[in-house]
């Protein structure tokens, strides 16, 4: 089983479009250890852990009583990760995170942070950002890196992004402001489109010399073509459990605090039948999607991000969609131009069992 535990819905950034509502509220001790044992009690004897937020290095002494109450149980193999916003890495806790394996995958929107990363005084904090990711990347070279945009950043993801790259970032994503009151239009849109065409451009430049930059939207569209498969698979509170910070269960970040939603607690355990219930009414797909070619290459089943941006969990916005063929058409570009440059590194990335 895999869970991810919400350790507190407080942070000490403000990102203008965070959807959390960074409510006073922290996950006990108590709480998390029977969410600990929960997650064991299906007998797989491997066990996912991530820790979550707000930011959760706010509760750096429960992270440690998890990772330590686990070794408790020999047999179980757990792996752990947790999502930050970096602020408040340190030499010390990275060390513990390296000696205990513990992925750790930092949000940092590159030169976008300075109008979208803000503490609560309204301040930006790129230079300290920047400074965590380099010590980051010291104990942990190849850490996920995640950023996001706005319409009216649109125009600075490429220098963004470079930026990442400079700082030594070879895998990273970016996602969209999907909140409802984004405010995505034609413009930004195509801004955007022109953009990722230069990321590919630096991407492929890489790839020429040798070096391999990951560049996740970009991975997931070319692998789906490449090993045949879909390049995203929802399974709504199948794979993973989300525990908010009273231990209540949900499918899925977004939907935690909606009783619709809840489908049990530490305490009472999984409610299996409203699960499987959730889950179901999740594969519903709009009319416009059926026949679609790029189905394959979509994350219109991301019930998640579609109750986010719609209310709906099997619904897709329009700008989810503009964004999604987006991306297919700029990865199949950068691409092309590999396969060009050189046929034999691009199978050996994209189409052998290990790449």
């Amino acid at each position: 089983m895999n869970i991810s535990l919400i350790l507190t819905k407080q942070c000490n950034l403000r990102c203008r479009y965070c959807f959390e509502s960074h409510e006073n509220v922290w996950m006990s001790e108590e709480t998390a250890l029977r969410a600990i044992d929960m997650a064991m009690s299906d007998g797989s004897g491997s066990v996912g852990v991530s820790f979550f937020g707000g930011e959760p290095l706010l509760r750096k002494p429960l992270i440690r009583r998890c990772v330590e109450y686990a070794k408790g149980f020999p047999g179980v193999r757990f792996r752990w990760n947790m999502t930050t916003n970096g602020l408040l890495l340190d030499e010390e806790f990275l060390r513990f995170a390296r000696d205990n394996g513990i992925d750790v995958a930092m949000s940092h929107d590159g030169g976008m942070s300075r109008v979208n990363r803000l503490d609560p005084g309204g301040k930006d904090c790129l230079e300290e950002l920047d400074e965590k990711l380099r010590l980051l990347l010291q104990y942990r070279p190849g850490a996920f890196i995640m950023a996001t945009t706005t319409p009216d950043t649109a125009g600075e993801v490429y220098a963004s992004m470079k930026h990442l790259v400079d700082l030594g970032v070879t895998r990273f994503n970016l996602a969209i402001d999907a909140r409802p009151c984004a405010g995505w239009d034609e413009d930004s849109m195509a801004t955007l489109s022109e953009q990722l065409k230069l990321l590919g451009g630096l991407i492929l430049e890489k790839f020429k010399n040798g070096e391999n930059l990951y560049f996740n939207p970009f991975e997931e569209k070319i692998l789906a073509i490449t090993k045949n498969k879909r390049c995203h698979v929802c399974r709504l509170g199948m794979r993973k459990l989300y525990i908010d910070w009273d231990g209540g269960i949900y499918p899925c970040i977004q939907f935690g605090g909606v009783p619709a939603y809840r489908i049990g607690s530490v305490a009472e355990g999984l409610d299996f039948a409203r699960r499987d219930a959730i889950y179901a009414a999740s594969l519903r797909k709009p009319s416009f999607c059926e026949g679609c070619a790029l189905q394959k290459r979509c994350v219109n089943d991301c019930a998640c991000l579609n109750y986010q941006q719609n209310g709906d969990m099997a619904q897709v916005s329009g700008e989810q969609c503009a964004w999604q063929r987006m991306l297919i058409t700029r990865a199949d570009e950068m691409a092309r131009g590999m396969l060009q440059a050189d046929e034999k590194r691009f199978a050996v990335r994209y189409l052998s069992q290990s790449g």
